[in-house]
């Protein structure tokens, strides 16, 4: 609200003598942009002809073009509130479910306008210039672009900031037929669900809703969103039919992965994927309470893994190598039945470190890192004589202060009485390598070889002291033969066909449970005494 004095500069008792007031509605033709300014008279002072006059002036808002269509008023409301969870609530949904009647271009803002931007005219070109920065460089942006079979583009952005709030539909490189539409309308729920995931406090990762589209009809999907002035949280997200990614970064720090979905004739059944996605989900909790990872963090990581590794869509069966001259291998029912099942990828999570955590040893900082990946390689002359390989790995460093008394929380300074504390530093590392060999379409080799290590050094401190410092190394190793277990389950079956047709006609036993990753030493030496 600003008062602008108008006449007048005695020194009198102010006395009410006039009260004025009037609202203005301005309605351009010109950008059909409409704005409210409202205005108070008011006259104070004794009856001269110096009296003072002061005029109040309330902020007025200005729209892009004209407010009629639901959008519009799905925007106004959206607009007086505040947060961006408030502020995109429904957005994102509506954008998509337009989709469903109407594929052209659309864009809507409004501002609210300043007292020097009120004394201009609507149309000014410093309220045309807001307006097209909420489309492009908000404070807080959010943009989804869609790429069809066709060769459209679809460009869907959401922007927000103190003064105003903004979206903006735009088709370029094409039209949009009825089936395009129709895809792009079935996206609605997810887009919104990824909206209000990354709008929640703290933030979430839900984008599983972005990973079910038809990739006959669209081709591509990219989500990119920037949000805050200060502590920006960030996110990037692609989906295609053979990679999937995303990376995001706030001010907790940094969660990254990416899929490679290239190798589909590797890709196992529904039951298969869900089992491996279950075993790495588990070793991710077993990892973030090892680490004494940031709880929000770690649950980023996981909707993050799970959303990119859901939805595969088909598998194959063949696979075509790369190279100056290609090799197509045919893969069977064995093949796919002695790996995880899950496409390639390679996934990392790092926690921002602690700041002064310990002011009287500033070299002692919590922090939090682990990465894990799978990758697989097919390869030979034939499909008669191919090998196939895949390797799984993980790695988590951490450190981290911990006070010596359960539930008392540490407040170290550089007084001695309150440095009582148990410094941890974790290191653990695990593998799991497979090999298949064919030779002359018989199987001769299947194994898995499988390792896992960890390492707690844990220093105690009393009263600043160094009072132990101990190192506790963990580890183990194993070597399973799967070819062997495939033969044993063919020579106790009383159908007494040839071992060659066990393998191609038959139920065989699942031993893909066998090839996961176990990052506990122990977990790993259980499993292996039952062999």
């Amino acid at each position: 609200m600003t008062i602008n004095a108008l006449a007048g500069n005695q020194s009198v008792t102010p006395l009410v003598t006039a009260i004025k007031t009037t609202a203005t509605v301005s309605s351009a033709a010109a950008q059909q942009q409409a704005a409210t300014t409202q205005s108070t008279a008011v006259t104070l002072g004794q009856a001269t002809t110096s009296t003072p006059v002061y005029t109040i002036t309330r902020p007025a808002l200005a729209w892009e073009s004209a407010s009629g269509d639901l959008l519009s008023s799905k925007l106004a409301g959206n607009f007086s509130a505040s947060g961006n969870a408030a502020r995109f609530a429904g957005l994102g949904s509506a954008l998509m479910e337009r989709f469903a009647h109407n594929g052209g271009n659309y864009s809507q803002s409004v501002i609210r306008q300043t007292a020097s931007s009120q004394a201009d005219s609507a149309t000014s070109l410093a309220t045309v210039s807001r307006q097209s920065q909420l489309h492009t460089k908000a404070d807080n942006q959010i943009s989804l672009s869609i790429k069809t079979a066709s060769g459209a583009l679809v460009d869907i952005t959401l922007g927000s900031d103190t003064d105003g709030l903004g979206v903006q539909v735009n088709v370029s490189k094409g039209t949009l037929s009825d089936a395009d539409r129709q895809a792009l309308a079935k996206m609605a729920d997810g887009f919104q669900k990824a909206i209000d995931g990354l709008t929640a406090q703290p933030p979430k990762l839900d984008l599983s809703g972005l990973t079910t589209f038809d990739t006959s009809v669209l081709t591509s999907v990219d989500l990119h969103a920037s949000l805050g002035t200060e502590n920006t949280q960030t996110l990037d997200f692609h989906a295609d039919a053979s990679t999937r990614s995303v990376k995001s970064t706030g001010i907790d720090g940094t969660v990254d992965i990416s899929v490679d979905m290239s190798k589909r004739a590797l890709l196992g059944s529904e039951s298969q994927q869900t089992q491996a996605l279950n075993q790495y989900l588990k070793q991710f909790d077993s990892a973030g309470v090892r680490g004494n990872a940031n709880d929000s963090l770690m649950t980023m990581f996981k909707d993050a893994f799970t959303a990119l590794n859901s939805h595969y869509g088909e598998t194959s069966t063949t696979h075509q190598s790369s190279g100056k001259e290609p090799v197509y291998f045919s893969l069977t029912k064995t093949d796919k039945n002695m790996v995880s099942g899950l496409a390639d990828f390679t996934a990392s999570i790092s926690q921002t470190p602690g700041d002064k955590t310990n002011p009287m040893r500033p070299d002692e900082v919590d922090t939090f890192s682990y990465q894990v990946s799978q990758s697989s390689n097919i390869n030979g002359t034939s499909s008669q004589d191919r090998n196939i390989s895949q390797k799984q790995q993980s790695h988590l460093v951490a450190s981290y202060h911990k006070s010596l008394t359960t539930g008392l929380q540490l407040n170290l300074t550089t007084d001695r009485n309150s440095q009582n504390y148990l410094y941890y530093q974790i290191d653990d590392k695990a593998e799991s390598s497979t090999n298949i060999q064919y030779q002359k379409g018989a199987l001769v080799s299947a194994s898995v070889d499988q390792s896992a290590s960890t390492s707690t050094r844990i220093q105690k401190y009393v009263k600043g002291w160094l009072e132990s410092d101990t190192t506790t190394p963990v580890e183990t190793s194993k070597t399973t033969d799967l070819l062997g277990k495939l033969q044993s389950a063919w020579e106790n079956d009383k159908s007494r066909m040839s071992f060659q047709d066990y393998l191609t006609k038959h139920t065989l036993p699942d031993l893909s449970g066998l090839v996961l990753l176990e990052s506990d030493p122990n977990q790993l030496q259980k499993s292996s005494a039952t062999f």
